[in-house]
């Protein structure tokens, strides 16, 4: 049976519609998608905006700071200035470590001063004025043989009643020369009571305290003062100090002369052993 064309219009207007309304429903359903994302994007917007940090601008450059950077940002401030006060206090001790040395030195140089000018005083004179002046007589004394130094001597002499001899005149002096002449030892160096101090090129008689007193000895005015050897005191030989007095014939100018030697002549020169001696003088 052969169908009708009109019957063919009907399915052809049929599937149309049904072609377009599901376009429509598509379309439909993109815009409502579409609008529904619009909406959620301004609510985000929205949110953001308010959610803005602060700008501040520090040098030129824009910083953005948050609430937690703000708060960070404020102890950092805190901390930058006790650190800052703490600099402070760190260049202060810098400042005072950093004193000019050459103002150290000085305190220094005024310190030592003081203590070299208190060891000066401490080395003081042993002249004491107030010993009144020998006499010129002559009296007893003895002719020791001995390898003893010069403060043995002295301490020896005063053991003995006596003291190391003090010569005061020209006629006591002889009276020593002639007995020495005469006992046969004019090859013996004899320490005799004259010294000086250490401070001093002075030499004097020393009294039974080993002070210093009288006249100088080694003055021009002295009338001892050709009784010495020629270029004599020297006060030193070499590195050695020389500082006590003795008496002996020097063959070189044919009399007896006076001499300063060091204290222990055999510790200067082992060759004196057996060579040297002292006179002690006693006075009853």
């Amino acid at each position: 049976m052969k169908k009708s064309k009109n019957h063919k219009n009907v399915k052809v207007i049929i599937i149309v519609a049904v072609c377009l309304a599901f376009v429509v429903g598509i379309g439909a359903g993109v815009g409502a998608g579409r609008y529904f994302l619009d909406k959620k994007e301004q609510k985000t917007d929205a949110k953001t905006e308010n959610a803005k940090p602060e700008h501040t601008s520090q040098n030129g450059s824009d910083v953005v700071k948050g609430e937690a950077d703000s708060k960070d940002d404020g102890e950092n401030a805190d901390a930058n200035s006790s650190k800052g006060e703490s600099s402070k206090g760190d260049n202060s001790k810098d400042r005072a470590d950093s004193t000019d040395p050459n103002q150290n030195d000085g305190k220094a140089n005024e310190q030592n001063q003081g203590t070299d000018n208190q060891g000066q005083a401490a080395v003081t004179s042993t002249y004491d004025a107030s010993v009144p002046a020998d006499d010129k007589a002559v009296h007893r004394y003895e002719y020791i043989i001995s390898d003893a130094t010069w403060q043995e001597a002295f301490q020896d002499c005063l053991n003995r009643g006596g003291y190391l001899v003090r010569i005061n005149s020209s006629d006591e002096y002889e009276a020593i020369r002639k007995e020495i002449s005469r006992q046969k030892m004019t090859d013996i160096y004899f320490r005799i009571g004259g010294r000086r101090d250490s401070q001093s090129k002075d030499y004097y008689w020393v009294n039974e305290e080993n002070k210093l007193f009288g006249e100088k000895l080694n003055s021009d005015s002295s009338w001892c003062s050709e009784e010495w050897m020629k270029g004599e005191p020297s006060f030193q030989d070499g590195n050695l100090e020389e500082k006590y007095m003795d008496l002996f014939f020097f063959d070189g100018e044919k009399r007896f002369v006076w001499n300063d030697v060091p204290d222990d002549m055999l510790k200067a020169e082992s060759a004196y052993s057996g060579k040297l001696g002292y006179i002690c003088e006693y006075e009853n």
